[in-house]
């Protein structure tokens, strides 16, 4: 073969490699969930739930109607096609498993989003989160919401939308007293997933955290995760050298274990036991755990801590990371119906993005309630 021969046929071999290389990112636009999975190795992999044909609903208590009453009154402001947009089977497994720590476009969720919203249908959104959520998991999403609006804002790419408008509402099933049903809403950084039985609500999985963590707000200094940091700081401050040794698992923080598209998966328990603490540091502990859980309403807080309180025995403490930088850290609590992770993004040295996850390992997404064996 001629040299100008091999040349041309190295020149088609490059432009067909480019050819394919443009078509595959075009594709990604289009997906850009595929994305995701590629270059992240993250992305929501399907909740594989099989429901029950009767479901065995409890009589609903007064915070369930209530909550119920303001999912309909917002669901009865929607228009036509926001309604549609807003609303799943309470079976659909897929936009069950919808939500992630990465921007909207990379992680498609579904629903109805903040910004198609009038300020009548958000003030109603509003009134059902209040419901749901406590005093502290409003002021939570509150300041979420604050902190991905200093983000880089709008469309990126056509496959990264920052900004709170971004954010998604959605319903699995009809708000009922009768009837079990879910409520989604979140965005970057946040997932609220809320499933109603009856007088009871399942908060698992509940993602956490933000970025930037430190903002200014209505003129005050803000650290969003200061309470949960702060209680894990003087947990670990209360610990003798032979506690921390067991606490301790590591100088260097690690990820999620049980982040997005981890239904199923189990982690064991690390760390120092309940049962080898003193009544004072069973206190702290349990003012780590009541800084998450405390984004419930009084109801479901009030059930779900005493669950916790009388299960504090077999209760772990896991620590990753530096002691002397609060939030530096990737922390969990592992109970025996409960998990908490907090696990600081981006270098241990800047504690300005985390990621938080809870979930009830015996009850994800309501399935103790909802799931055939």
């Amino acid at each position: 073969m001629s040299k100008a021969g091999f040349m041309n046929r190295v020149l088609i071999c490059l432009l067909g490699a480019m050819i394919v290389v443009a078509a595959f990112f075009a594709y990604l636009l289009f997906r850009p969930d595929v994305g995701t999975r590629i270059f992240f190795g993250a992305g929501p992999s399907s909740v594989e739930i099989k429901f029950k044909n009767d479901y065995e609903v409890p009589a609903a208590d007064e915070k369930t109607e209530a909550i119920v009453a303001a999912a309909r009154l917002f669901m009865d402001s929607l228009d036509n096609n926001q309604r549609q947009a807003a609303t799943y089977r309470f079976t659909d497994n897929a936009q069950r498993s919808n939500w992630s720590n990465l921007p909207e476009g990379m992680v498609p969720r579904g629903g109805v989003m903040l910004g198609d919203l009038t300020e009548a249908q958000r003030a109603n959104l509003d009134e059902l989160l209040g419901e749901l959520l406590s005093e502290a998991g409003m002021e939570n999403i509150t300041h979420q919401l604050a902190a991905e609006d200093l983000l880089i804002s709008g469309d990126v790419l056509g496959v990264m939308k920052y900004g709170s408008r971004y954010f998604t509402a959605a319903f699995l099933g009809e708000p009922s007293t009768t009837e079990p049903w879910m409520f989604q809403f979140g965005g970057h950084h946040l997932a609220i997933n809320a499933t109603v039985f009856g007088p009871n609500v399942s908060f698992s999985p509940m993602l956490t955290g933000g970025q930037p963590l430190h903002l200014r707000f209505d003129g005050d200094d803000i650290f969003v995760t200061r309470r949960e940091t702060a209680a894990a700081q003087a947990f670990m401050e209360s610990l003798t050298d032979k506690q921390k040794g067991q606490a301790v698992r590591s100088d260097r923080p690690i990820d999620l274990q049980l982040g997005p598209g981890k239904y199923g998966v189990t982690v064991a328990p690390e760390g120092i036991k309940g049962s080898e603490l003193t009544a004072m540091q069973k206190t702290l502990l349990l003012d780590v755990i009541e800084a998450r859980l405390g984004f419930m309403n009084n109801d479901d807080y009030a059930q779900k801590m005493k669950a916790v309180v009388a299960g504090i025995e077999d209760t772990y403490f896991g620590w990753w990371g530096r002691q002397d930088v609060p939030g530096a850290v990737y922390f969990r609590v592992t109970g025996p119906s409960i998990v908490l992770e907090y696990a600081v993004q981006n270098g241990e040295d800047t504690v300005d993005h985390v990621h938080s996850l809870y979930r009830e390992m015996d009850n994800d997404y309501g399935y103790a309630w909802i799931g055939a064996e």
